[in-house]
């Protein structure tokens, strides 16, 4: 057996990102997945989040920082070309793990022994979905259960621009607090190339994550790249999903007449693909049609 390991990423389209990632999952039928990924400046939110009390809109479209909502729970968080995304699938039953909590473990205490081999001493899991550097957050982790697969994915602060995290995510909601809503923890946060005081390449870290994770799954490793099904049910959730505003500000009605005209314009500015995104998606479909042709 060996662990997939698939480098599946565009950075401009920050939608289909997402969609890509659900899709992951749906298309998933082996023993153990892995895919690395960036965005380019972007703030994902929770599934059960409500995006008008995570961020500042109008920073978001200040900064020109687009707006999605995962499909897993937890907080929001900032994404840049800094930041690396990474995403394993497994089997039930696989290392013993059925669980998210306990898929949480062994992602968490891999990646953190990853950090540790790149040069970031004192890095280490804290239970439930962190990972930490001495005492800093750098990564976090969420994840969902199906029947027959456990799924967790995580962002690493590898080199993102910080003080554009602390610009668009808001610290204080006391005007618009819900407990109705799931509310991100703020944490102090390091990035790695702080921590370890250097430059890295991404496939540095990919190497070095991939590396952990195998070995705590027993596996090897088998380099990979997206098979059109993914690409197909990506294509099909982005449609449906992930290119649609009301998924990405759902929940936004029951607090809508709190918000200012400004504010929501800006909501939707950012939570709603531009024509930068469907470029790339026209490239994607000629390429999916292209592998079709070549096929028959």
């Amino acid at each position: 057996m060996a662990l997939r390991v698939v480098v599946a990423e565009w950075p401009g389209n920050q939608f289909f990102n997402l969609g890509f990632e659900e899709a992951f999952l749906r298309v998933f039928s082996g023993d153990a997945a892995l895919r690395f990924w960036r965005n380019d400046r972007v703030v994902v939110i929770g599934r059960h989040q409500c995006a008008a009390l995570e961020v500042d809109a109008r920073a978001l479209r200040r900064e020109r920082v687009k707006l999605t909502r995962r499909f897993t729970g937890g907080g929001a968080v900032y994404h840049d070309l800094g930041n690396i995304n990474y995403a394993l699938v497994i089997r039930r039953g696989l290392g013993g793990v059925k669980s998210v909590v306990e898929l949480f473990r062994l992602v968490g205490e891999a990646v953190a022994s990853a950090l540790e081999s790149l040069g970031a001493r004192g890095a280490y899991y804290r239970a439930l979905n962190d990972i930490e550097i001495d005492g800093l957050k750098v990564s976090g982790l969420a994840g969902t259960t199906l029947p027959r697969k456990v799924f967790v994915h995580g962002a690493l602060l590898a080199g993102s621009d910080l003080s554009i995290l602390g610009r668009v995510l808001k610290v204080s909601r006391e005007k618009l607090s819900d407990k109705r809503f799931v509310a991100s923890r703020k944490k102090r946060v390091i990035t790695l190339e702080e921590a370890v005081g250097r430059k890295l390449a991404p496939e540095e870290i990919y190497r070095a994550i991939s590396d952990a994770l195998a070995e705590k799954l027993g596996l090897g490793i088998a380099e990979d790249s997206p098979s059109q099904e993914e690409l197909r049910e990506a294509l099909r959730l982005y449609r449906e999903k992930y290119s649609r505003t009301e998924w990405h500000l759902k929940y936004l009605g029951f607090i809508e007449d709190a918000l200012a005209r400004e504010e929501l314009e800006a909501l939707k500015w950012a939570a709603s693909p531009g024509p930068e995104q469907e470029k790339i998606i026209e490239e994607i479909e000629k390429n999916i049609e292209e592998a079709m042709e070549h096929d028959s």
